[in-house]
């Protein structure tokens, strides 16, 4: 059984190494058409051990895409973008998932699970869709649609099948937060150009719903989403989206309670499963205010997360907020264990959230915690020395002696004042306020001439008696002798951006 890796370029130098790194792992042989890369897209296919092939673009993804599948060889084909690549515990399975299905009558290919990450972070952007990538090498199979192409079974014959890839995902970067724009106003031109020649084609709404409400015009977004959503042609693996898209869209926009009740109701009638629909409803309620119903959406939406959940899912990526609002809840209701169980779960998820940490510690401080139990409740989320740091600075206002603990453990040192204050020292933090406040009027003072004429009487008036002043006093003889030594001091001729003169030699 022979495995081609194909794809389509245009510019996709940052990309396309990460791809074929991806791709080397199962592929028999690459396949690279370009359509015109002004960059080094073509050397890196090339160094990579893909065959390069030209493509003259017609703006026409599908003719691109086919033109490839022209050029494979492979009994199969793994079709993947070029800002799409697997995960490292997936490409693996590639070839033993194709070799345990590709005798199977009347099969013809995987839907995969496609994760948005941010190219720059890493980050989950919280995102997913189920996407057509690997399929047999076979004349029926085409793609179709000069933007927003799929592949289409064009034999007529509705008992072939495609079915979800167990134990495969994608990470995909093309919806990162600094390019998914650029790619909205891009995909809406041409969407708009062929509509205004009267082209039109199945799936056009869904795609102006997505170029909307990318760009941020819900009202838009809103209108294409619901002829999207009640249309018959629906998106294979994506047909939930356009529920989400208008749910959002309608809350965004600020429509009225009525509106955004019906969405919500025919999502969760559609989808019953689906975490994503309370879990976005119960946001919206609690910044409405209404907290019960909020709480009811969070709880079902919770449970069918921890139930049905994917990885990527927008669900995972509002299931902290949620328990956290539950906790929050929990914790004006007097439910104290229950407050703490909840922001416990918010914290395993999003361990680094400074809203949910913030809260966690709010409510150990009013519970009247000690900090010894502050830091074992801490420690048990948290690692002490990595998040260090993070947890010094959220400490420091409730339980001063918790900070100082985690500071001793963290690479980034509070000043001396402050610890000096976090420690109740407060005799020591006011002497090394004033030696600080002595030291920078010395300062000022050797460098005096240094100033413009103006500056020099504005900075005259906030100097101290002791550095403007002939006197006999002990402590005016000692700013006078500093004054003398910074101005002479090399290692301040050396930061300091003038040159500097006393005053004390007048």
């Amino acid at each position: 059984m022979k495995i081609s890796a194909c794809v389509i370029t245009k510019n996709e130098a940052e990309n396309l190494p990460r791809w074929l790194a991806s791709m080397r792992v199962f592929a028999d042989e690459m396949i690279v058409v370009d359509t015109g890369s002004t960059d080094a897209t073509v050397e890196i296919a090339r160094a990579g051990g893909a065959q390069v092939f030209h493509f003259d673009w017609i703006n026409d993804f599908a003719a691109a895409k086919n033109f490839a599948l022209d050029r494979a060889s492979g009994d199969w084909v793994v079709f993947p973008d070029a800002d799409e690549y697997f995960t490292e515990e997936s490409a693996p399975r590639v070839r033993p998932l194709i070799e345990e299905y590709r005798q199977k009558k009347n099969f013809d290919g995987f839907i995969v699970h496609l994760v948005n990450i941010d190219m720059d972070t890493g980050a989950l952007l919280g995102t997913t869709a189920e996407v057509q990538r690997i399929f047999r090498r076979a004349p029926h199979i085409r793609f179709v649609g000069s933007i927003h192409e799929y592949v289409k079974n064009l034999s007529g014959d509705a008992e072939r099948e495609m079915v979800s890839a167990p134990g495969l995902v994608l990470y995909h970067t093309g919806y990162s937060p600094r390019i998914i724009r650029g790619k909205a106003r891009r995909d809406l031109d041409l969407l708009l150009a062929r509509r205004a020649r009267g082209e039109f084609r199945t799936l056009d709404e869904y795609h102006l719903m997505d170029c909307y409400y990318t760009l941020e015009d819900y009202p838009q977004a809103a209108h294409y989403a619901q002829l999207a959503r009640d249309s018959s042609d629906q998106p294979i693996g994506s047909e939930d989206r356009t529920h989400a898209v208008l749910l959002q869209s309608l809350i965004l926009m600020k429509a009225g309670d009525a509106a955004i009740c019906a969405a919500y109701g025919k999502a969760r009638a559609a989808f019953p499963k689906k975490a994503v629909f309370p879990l976005i409803y119960g946001m919206y309620a609690w910044e409405a205010g209404y907290f019960a119903a909020a709480c009811r959406a969070f709880r079902t939406g919770l449970d069918l997360h921890e139930e049905y959940g994917r990885a990527g899912d927008y669900a995972g990526i509002l299931a902290p907020t949620a328990y956290a609002h539950r906790g929050e809840a929990a914790a004006l209701r007097g439910a104290t264990e229950e407050a703490l169980r909840l922001y416990g779960c918010a914290l395993s998820m999003a361990p680094r959230s400074t809203m949910v940490l913030r809260r966690l510690i709010r409510l150990l401080h009013d519970l009247h915690v000690d900090e010894a139990t502050v830091i074992e409740t801490l420690n048990g989320f948290f690692d002490p020395k990595e998040d260090a740091a993070l947890l010094a600075v959220m400490l420091a206002e409730e339980f001063p002696r918790a900070s100082l603990y985690y500071e001793r453990r963290s690479t980034r040192k509070f000043p001396l004042r402050q610890r000096f204050l976090l420690a109740g020292d407060a005799a020591s933090a006011a002497a090394s306020l004033v030696e600080d406040m002595e030291r920078a009027a010395a300062l000022a003072a050797a460098r005096m001439a240094d100033f413009a004429p103006e500056s020099q009487g504005a900075l005259a008036l906030l100097l101290p008696d002791a550095c403007r002043e002939l006197s006999a006093a002990p402590e005016a003889q000692r700013m006078r002798r500093r004054i003398v030594r910074l101005a002479e001091s090399p290692e301040v001729w050396a930061s300091a951006p003038l040159s500097a003169k006393a005053c004390a030699d007048k």
